[in-house]
């Protein structure tokens, strides 16, 4: 492959899912060239619409530090699905020149089995102690880099959830408000339940992003129904009844209208904080 041109470029940025399709019928080799000479902003949305297992070829053809590069642009659980792919020592490679955050988050995901949902995990979610003000929930909030806005998660002294603050509460509050006063119960999942086995939660119901709790109660972070279904997708076996499962608690009209707030409310963060100051 030569060097990459600006078409192509563009073809990329506008359409990562049919650029990824297209480049898993390449060899590794002309992948990689592509991935070492596109900017990573480009190239890393491709990446993550490639099937796991040809996405982990492609970055056995790349220098590690780009490898690493495109794989801190994704989330946690994008990347780890990957990564599960790569053999060792690649895979420590990769993961040894990860940013540090990155680095750990990944690390926490693999200790998971594929099919358990701490596999699937958001632990770049907004997790505060108890004590922690409204002022600093929003500030956490806003530096969160995420298109859409999560619920506050509180927690205990231990790292034991306590309890969540939904973001409409936290910008109807005073700055200092403590977060112990505005939250409330939410329904968890355990990190090793199986992925069919929560999309029969009944705490879908309820909402689209469930906290999720490691052995003895510790947080480790949220999953989306979003992330859940996508994993669901990629399972031959029992997907069906799983998705179906899925489908009877979510409503796609009125979780998209729930995704279409929550961008919203990411939007007026900076605003709304501002008016505090």
């Amino acid at each position: 492959m030569t060097d990459i041109d600006d078409l192509t470029h563009a073809f990329i940025a506008a359409h990562p899912v049919d650029a990824a399709r297209e480049l898993e019928r390449l060899d590794g080799p002309d992948v990689a060239a592509l991935f070492e000479q596109a900017p990573a902003r480009l190239s890393a949305p491709v990446l993550d619409a490639m099937l796991p297992t040809v996405a982990a070829g492609c970055l056995a053809h790349v220098a590690a530090a780009r490898g690493a590069l495109l794989l801190g642009s994704l989330g946690a659980p994008a990347a780890v699905a990957i990564l599960r792919r790569v053999a060792e020592p690649r895979r420590r490679e990769l993961l040894d020149l990860l940013p540090t955050a990155a680095a750990l988050a990944c690390r926490a995901l693999l200790r998971y089995p594929e099919d358990a949902i701490g596999a699937l995990v958001d632990t770049s979610v907004v997790a505060l102690p108890a004590a922690a003000t409204v002022g600093q929930a929003l500030e956490s909030a806003r530096r969160r880099e995420a298109d859409t806005a999560t619920d506050v998660y509180v927690l205990g002294d231990d790292h034991r959830l306590l309890g969540v603050v939904g973001l409409p509460a936290l910008l109807r509050s005073g700055a200092d408000v403590r977060l112990q006063a505005l939250m409330h119960p939410v329904a968890t999942l355990p990190a090793l339940m199986p992925l069919a086995g929560a999309a029969a939660h009944a705490g879908w119901r309820e909402s689209s992003l469930l906290p999720v709790l490691e052995h003895g109660g510790r947080f480790l972070g949220a999953l989306s129904a979003a992330s859940l279904r996508r994993a669901l997708a990629s399972q031959p076996a029992g997907r069906a009844e799983a998705e179906q499962s899925l489908g009877g608690v979510l409503g796609e009209g009125y979780w998209s209208a729930v995704s279409s707030l929550a961008q919203a409310i990411v939007s007026l963060l900076p605003v709304a904080e501002g008016r505090r100051q």
